[in-house]
């Protein structure tokens, strides 16, 4: 949620996951999806103080040991908290990304719709009260389950995309960014990201394309150039519409392919967000 609306943190309670199992390794299905986020509510936007956003977290932990549905899952944040003081007076300590958290800073919070109305006890979130804005309603929300629905497909989407060199540099380098941050797994690490010498024809397209979106003033091209611009042009369109026609998987492995599978390599990981501290 926070990825998807780009706002500094997200809280989304506990209770929102359902399915009550274990996923093991394989195929996720859209049906998978829907059954452990079963609910209609939209995901929204809201601003509001440090103040409010300590007090949520106050309330995410305040009826422990019991389990119930408002302890959060967060993002963009760390706290750590004491589960044997009083009720309102258990969270230790707060940092929003690498920053301590300040109580009179407005933050931007993606959460679920739910949690915006003030229920399980978010009052501080509620978006009746004075002090929080709603910046993205209900209204022009999106499913939670449409945003990791979306998620994986892009990550599909990028394990089939076959094009020139310079795509395969922005892939090839974001994959080993993310494999050395932990984020993915070290399987098929640069086997099939790496460019060949010369050019194919995708790289030509790549180059032209390039130079086209690029170059704020236009260089006027000679009669030869416009004419194999064209032919360049009606080559690509021709490719995709047969592609598409006939529903051909466009994956390649030959050179110029970006050949990380993001789906399988993806590897969750504990970051720490979430600390227990005993007096």
């Amino acid at each position: 949620m926070r990825f998807y609306y780009g706002a500094d943190i997200a809280l989304m309670a506990g209770g929102t996951m359902r399915g009550d199992q274990i996923y093991p390794a394989g195929v996720l299905k859209l049906g998978d999806i829907i059954s452990c986020f079963p609910f209609e509510d939209p995901c929204v936007v809201i601003r509001f103080s440090g103040h409010a956003l300590l007090a949520a977290l106050e309330n995410s932990v305040s009826k422990l040991p019991a389990q119930e549905g408002r302890f959060c899952q967060v993002s963009g944040l760390s706290f750590a908290y004491d589960p044997l003081r009083k009720e309102g007076d258990r969270v230790r300590w707060v940092r929003v990304g690498s920053e301590d958290l300040d109580l009179e800073k407005r933050y931007s919070c993606a959460t679920r719709g739910y949690m915006a109305r003030g229920k399980d006890g978010f009052e501080s979130m509620n978006i009746e009260n004075g002090d929080v804005e709603e910046v993205i309603s209900e209204e022009h929300g999106v499913l939670i389950s449409m945003i990791i629905r979306q998620y994986f497909l892009s990550l599909k989407v990028l394990s089939q995309w076959k094009r020139g060199g310079s795509v395969c540099k922005l892939f090839s380098g974001l994959h080993h960014h993310q494999t050395r941050c932990g984020c993915l797994s070290e399987e098929k690490v640069g086997e099939k990201g790496e460019i060949a010498e010369g050019k194919d024809s995708s790289e030509e397209e790549d180059d032209i394309v390039e130079k086209e979106s690029s170059s704020p003033v236009k260089e006027k091209m000679s009669l030869e150039e416009e004419e194999r611009l064209f032919e360049l042009k009606k080559r690509v369109a021709k490719k995709w519409e047969m592609l598409t026609k006939q529903g051909r998987n466009i994956r390649r492995n030959g050179a110029g392919n970006v050949g990380v599978d993001w789906c399988r390599s993806v590897r969750p990981q504990v970051e720490g967000r979430i600390n227990i501290l005993t007096s």
